[in-house]
């Protein structure tokens, strides 16, 4: 077995302009169990678990990021869910409208959200092999 240099991917970390906005949509539509957190002189900021990745939505003004563009984001989150139909039932419930009709990408089913910044947000089953 090769040795990366890299052991992992540790921290998600979501900037943004207004954190209770944002870790909202990440709370109610996703269901993440994020905590406010606020600590070494940083705005309040929001954070979980999820697996082996620490989750947290913190102000871009906390690390002097600039404003962010309106263009495409290259990044794209991506979430399980183990099933589509609740999820997708859910969104409703919300009123959350996925910006497209589930899609198939080899062994597994995807729909893509926006959140508050712009961001590309996906929900997929899980992968299979």
């Amino acid at each position: 077995m090769t040795t990366g240099i890299v052991e992992g991917l540790s921290v998600v970390l979501l900037l943004t302009r207004d954190t209770g906005r944002t870790s909202a949509f990440y709370r109610d539509v996703l269901g993440l169990v994020l905590r406010e957190e606020e600590h070494g002189g940083r705005h309040k900021h929001y954070g979980c678990q999820l697996g082996t990745i620490y989750f947290t939505i913190q102000s871009a003004a906390d690390l002097a990021a600039p404003d962010p563009g309106r263009g495409y984001d290259f990044l794209q989150l991506c979430f399980t869910a183990s099933d589509l139909d609740p999820f997708i039932r859910h969104l409703e419930e919300l009123k959350v409208t996925p910006l497209h009709p589930p899609q198939r990408i080899e062994n597994a089913s995807y729909i893509t959200l926006l959140d508050p910044d712009g961001r590309h947000v996906r929900v997929m089953t899980p992968w299979r092999r």
